[in-house]
């Protein structure tokens, strides 16, 4: 208990220790933001009691999928959070404490702070929102965080397939799973006994998990092959050899294509889409994925372009082409894969698709470059080192300009919002690359002098 306490402190004083302000401004727009949801829910659960188009069942069902979808969501977008390593695996200690550590520390963050604040407004406003669906909405947040670690776990290192430890977490796995086909999690609870079927659920999840973790080993590491055909174009190039974007972006498309994978196999089976009942899967029909993954920070990745622009004495228009070099390559492949997705599966929303999508790409693109010159961050790590290394800030703004562009499903009248948003970051853009010798020493000194 006295080593969780401790870490639990740790934690805290390493929250504000860095970028205080910022921080607390996020912190703060969080917490009105689980205000606004909960008193939106609430609506929606009185409109459901009154007779609305939908039941308060459904409501609460959309509210459980809600936490689950943005609890597991949260941990690869928009940057992927690597798993907490708090205690070093050389250190002196059983695997099944550093396990009970490790899981209330990570379960002390802002993020589950904001969520757990608006399930309580949630119960407080909404009186058919009893405590026996509070209590299994965060028997929900609980198990939709061990499947965030455990994707972690396969994602960040090795695993040794056959082990015994292995064969134990499938096992238990395949209990959980059971279960939930019996009796899903999301689904609301009508007695007590539910609640304990969801508790042992939860508990077999938590042993998987446990013993996912005793049979992983080491980090994974990866072998990069370099592209030195010079008939290859220079943004293949970039794109085929620049070990930690490659990665990422990788990564990030990889997730893009499974999350519209399963909205295109659930539209096969049942005619219906993933959207229809969380409507934050709508980011990832647009590229914003790679721009917080990458994008964000360009020269950050890309460091020795900028140097070799700069030393060249580059005006505004060398910054600009170099800033879009990189880009091309990574935004033709996540743009093919909408493109097939629309083809073959959405052909009622695919015209609004792909008009959101180029005024995704009109709109973080100028804040992408604005972004990489006025918040760079230094990239370092291993190859498979996943820690953010995009600006926080302007990843929460461009998803913020995304729901904006999101806005003409409400009403088509609000496609006039798109110029609007198209000149300011345009605007953004050319003040930023006018001043970007202001820039010049503050990117140099965190880019380069950082590994002196």
């Amino acid at each position: 208990m006295d080593l969780v306490l401790f870490a639990l402190k740790a934690r805290l004083d390493g929250f504000f220790r860095q970028n205080k302000l910022q921080r607390v401004l996020l912190l703060g727009g969080g917490i009105v933001l689980s205000g606004f949801y909960g008193w939106l829910f609430s609506y929606m659960l009185e409109q459901a009691q009154n007779g609305g188009v939908t039941t308060v069942t459904e409501v609460i069902q959309y509210i459980n999928l809600f936490v689950l979808g943005i609890t597991i969501i949260r941990g690869f977008f928009p940057a992927y959070v690597p798993k907490l390593d708090l205690i070093p695996r050389l250190y002196p200690i059983k695997p099944m404490k550093r396990f009970w550590v490790e899981l209330p520390v990570e379960l002390f963050s802002p993020f589950n702070f904001i969520l757990v604040n608006f399930l309580f407004l949630l119960f407080i406003l909404a009186p058919t929102y009893t405590l026996l669906h509070l209590l299994q909405t965060i028997i929900v947040l609980l198990t939709a965080h061990v499947t965030k670690r455990s994707l972690q776990v396969m994602v960040e290192r090795k695993m040794r397939w056959l082990h015994i430890n292995f064969l134990s977490a499938a096992v238990l796995g395949a209990g959980f799973v059971a279960l939930q086909a019996q009796l899903p999690m999301y689904k609301p609870a009508t007695s007590w006994f539910e609640l304990v079927v969801h508790l042992a659920a939860l508990g077999l999840f938590l042993g998987a998990n446990y013993f996912l973790e005793l049979a992983a080993f080491e980090p994974k590491k990866k072998v990069v092959n370099y592209s030195h055909n010079k008939n290859r174009s220079l943004s293949w190039r970039l794109f085929k050899n620049s070990k930690h974007p490659k990665q990422l972006l990788l990564f990030g498309l990889g997730l893009k294509l499974i999350i519209l994978g399963a909205d295109a196999a659930l539209y096969t089976a049942k005619g219906m889409h993933i959207y229809e009942k969380n409507l934050t899967i709508w980011i990832f029909f647009g590229p914003a994925i790679i721009y917080s993954y990458v994008f964000n920070n360009t020269w950050g990745f890309y460091k020795n372009l900028w140097l070799t622009v700069e030393r060249t004495g580059g005006g505004i228009q060398d910054f600009l082409r170099s800033s879009l070099i990189p880009l091309r390559v990574p935004l033709l492949i996540d743009a093919a894969i909408l493109a097939v997705y629309v083809a073959f599966f959405n052909h009622e929303d695919g015209l609004f698709m792909l008009i959101m999508y180029a005024g995704s790409v009109l709109v973080l693109t100028p804040l992408g470059i604005a972004a990489s010159f006025i918040s760079p961050k230094v990239v370092k790590g291993s190859i498979m080192s996943f820690s953010a290394k995009t600006s926080y800030l302007y990843n929460m703004l461009s998803l913020l300009l995304v729901g904006l562009l999101l806005l003409p499903l409400l009403h088509n009248i609000l496609f006039l919002i798109y110029p609007v948003l198209i000149g300011i970051t345009m605007f953004a853009m050319i003040a930023v690359l006018k001043e970007n010798r202001n820039y010049k020493h503050e990117l140099f000194g965190k880019l380069f002098k950082a590994d002196a």
